[in-house]
């Protein structure tokens, strides 16, 4: 029977523990946040330029740029849920990525206004909306996310884009956002010519330590599991993330494995003997004795996500030494692969950058979104190991391997990572 008891109240703190990491990594998912600390005055500008020109009836454009998990898309979402917006503007969103050419997007604006084209061809579709444009409607708000991937030959589709709110009676209010500053100056020098179409400015620089510090702490707090985390934990993981990339749903991902690390090391809970075998006699029923701080957060926990998400991991590594990260081995192992087991030879980045998120996912690894991917193959093209060409859209750039394979095994220090890459085809 207290064998029993003592079983069933391990069930209990199990299931109970189980719900709270439960709780945490919710509280951690990268979903739209209810608040934006650290982002006060760009919704600030956001709300007022949509406002102005709400009120005034005219046309506008803003570039909203900065790195990825910087807030961007987050804070025009919320900007726009608001009733004045939505019941003011007829609002087209469009993620230039699910393009798949520049020219597309006049099919998918088209559709998005409800107008009725004859065929879906380029020219009809751009036709139709231009049309629409100059006759009597309500006003536009045309947010185009990534606008970067509608980069063409002589940038015709983003010149024409950019033209649309100068055109009269447009009544058009163009976002564009993407992540380079200088998009709007480098590769459409024509917009600054002409005042009316230059563009409204709007930078979102990398989250800051203490930014988001606060990001996380609020989060946790108002799902009540402030206490898991403990803040020496949460300021170790927050100083990474911002002198690495400020990049906040790298925190939260990296939060929630850290939580995932927490949750195994706890399901063991030691039972404590219900019997007192040296007088023979039952002591009272007493529940297993619970260290206070047992399903927190440990500082270990977080520095061990760390280092197999940016420097060298214990299951991969055997010298100390090594300076070469973990994600860049990954991404030359994957380009080794590709090359040496795959069918076509010619590499894009964006091909590579799927094979090493499959390789990435098999290995428990975190891999990094597109956006920084192309900045992790700018940093292994600085060794001289690769090299990306073709920069007009990147996705679709080459990837050549510049050095033999002899000289990247012995660069890479790690035959075991890389032989179980190469050995495993499926992921191409």
């Amino acid at each position: 029977m207290q064998i029993l008891y003592a079983h069933n109240i391990l069930f209990c703190m199990t299931f109970s523990s189980g719900s709270t990491y439960q709780q945490v990594r919710q509280a951690l998912q990268s979903n739209s946040p209810t608040s934006l600390p650290g982002r006060e005055e760009h919704l600030s500008r956001i709300h007022a330029f949509l406002h102005d020109h709400l009120i005034a009836g005219s046309s506008g454009t803003l570039y909203i740029s900065g790195p990825p998990g910087t807030g961007k898309t987050a804070c025009l979402s919320k900007i726009m849920e608001l009733p004045e917006f939505k019941s003011g503007y007829k609002i087209v969103n469009v993620n230039c990525t699910s393009m798949k050419s520049s020219g597309s997007i006049y099919a998918r604006i088209a559709q998005e206004l409800a107008l009725k084209v004859s065929k879906q061809t380029e020219k009809i579709c751009l036709a139709s909306i231009e049309r629409y444009l100059a006759s009597n409607h309500k006003m536009i708000l045309l947010v185009l996310d990534e606008i970067d991937q509608l980069d063409s030959r002589k940038q015709s589709v983003l010149y024409t884009v950019f033209e649309w709110p100068s055109a009269p009676n447009s009544k058009l209010v163009l976002i564009g956002i993407a992540n380079a500053l200088d998009l709007t100056d480098r590769i459409l020098p024509r917009l600054q010519a002409r005042l009316d179409l230059r563009p409204e400015l709007l930078h979102f620089a990398p989250y800051t330590k203490l930014e988001i510090v606060s990001i996380l702490t609020e989060r946790l707090k108002q799902s009540g599991v402030s206490a898991m985390f403990p803040s020496v934990a949460l300021e170790l993981l927050s100083g990474k993330i911002a002198s690495t990339c400020g990049d906040v749903r790298r925190a939260l991902d990296i939060g929630r494995r850290v939580i995932e690390l927490a949750e195994v090391r706890n399901q063991t809970v030691p039972l404590q003997p219900t019997v007192d075998h040296a007088s023979n006699t039952s002591s009272p029923r007493k529940s297993p004795r619970k260290n206070p701080d047992a399903g927190c957060v440990a500082l270990k926990e977080v520095m061990a996500v760390l280092n197999s998400v940016y420097g060298t991991s214990q299951s991969f590594v055997t010298d100390s030494d090594e300076s070469f990260p973990l994600q860049q081995k990954v991404l030359v192992s994957t380009l080794l692969l590709i090359l040496k087991k795959g069918h076509n030879k010619d590499v894009t980045v964006g091909k590579l950058h799927e094979v090493y998120c499959r390789i990435c996912k098999k290995k428990n690894i975190l891999s990094v979104d597109q956006a920084e991917f192309i900045s992790l193959c700018q940093l292994v093209e600085t060794r001289g190991i690769l090299k990306v060409q073709g920069r007009k859209e990147t996705r679709l750039s080459r990837v050549c391997l510049q050095w033999d394979e002899e000289e990247v095994c012995a660069a890479l220090k790690d035959k075991q990572l890389l032989a179980s890459i190469l050995n495993d085809t499926s992921c191409l």
